[in-house]
């Protein structure tokens, strides 16, 4: 073991046994559905390791605001976009975010029936203007699969040529719509791959974009430190690995490659 993981190793530890000495307490968590399996994977080596007890309730990016408007929670994962909103307003506690993971869009089709090469712009532009429909959530959404997707048809110059066979659904329906055969291709976040579907690819590098996920302690919600300390622990070392077996790029990684170029 490396002297630095050694250290990230202990500064969790120490976090978590921190935590112990507090009595158990509720985290109440706020999250879209992009993160929510690595969250609770996340929350359940939390939970064993401290006796808190972390609840979630998952909502789409459009019923988040309505959510923290009639209801109470303790901490947040979002967008980056929708973050900076929340943070502006003063809903976030003060230098309580953190960096957690980012996530790429897939082209996908129905389980069992002809994969597409997506490989390169000009064989997923190929692909998309065979396809006799095709679906992803509304484009106007800052930092999501839809507005990757839309900017990615965009820069191959055929938005107005799919514009008629083109759906805008959640990444639930989406996805459903995939698996039935009633749409031929869906753009998801390859971490919600639904059953019934087949990733053909990701985006090619030059179209590929992400959605940036973050975490905060609410400031409306618990003081308790067991909500700091579990925004904490979704960002730290040992958490990473949930992260990525969930198909989403943890931030230490990115940001590690962001400084190394």
């Amino acid at each position: 073991m490396s002297q630095s993981f050694r250290t990230i190793v202990v500064s969790t530890l120490t976090l978590i046994v921190s935590s112990i000495l507090a009595t158990a307490a509720e985290v109440r968590v706020l999250s879209v559905g992009s993160t929510q399996i690595a969250a609770r994977a996340i929350a359940t080596e939390f939970e064993k390791q401290t006796r808190h007890k972390v609840s979630f309730t998952i909502r789409p990016p459009f019923e988040i605001d309505k959510e923290l408007a009639e209801k109470t929670f303790d901490a947040v994962i979002l967008s980056v976009p929708a973050m900076d909103n929340h943070d502006e307003a003063g809903d976030l506690a003060p230098m309580s975010r953190v960096a957690l993971a980012r996530v790429g869009v897939g082209v996908v089709v129905k389980e069992g029936g002809p994969v597409p090469d997506v490989s390169t712009p000009e064989k997923l532009k190929a692909a998309v203007l065979a396809a006799r429909s095709l679906a992803y959530t509304n484009p106007a959404t800052p930092n999501t699969s839809g507005a990757i997707a839309g900017a990615a048809l965009a820069k191959l110059g055929i938005l107005d040529e799919i514009k008629d066979k083109t759906r805008h659904a959640s990444l639930a329906v989406g996805g459903e719509l995939v698996a039935k055969g009633e749409v031929e291709l869906g753009f998801l976040n390859l971490s919600e791959i639904p059953k019934g579907v087949t990733v053909a690819g990701a985006l090619p590098g030059p179209l590929q974009g992400y959605t940036v996920y973050e975490a905060a302690v609410l400031s409306k919600g618990s003081t308790d430190q067991a909500v700091t300390a579990f925004v904490k622990y979704l960002a730290s070392a040992p958490a990473a690995t949930y992260w990525s077996e969930a198909k989403l790029e943890p931030a230490a990684t990115y940001m590690r490659t962001r400084a190394s170029q």
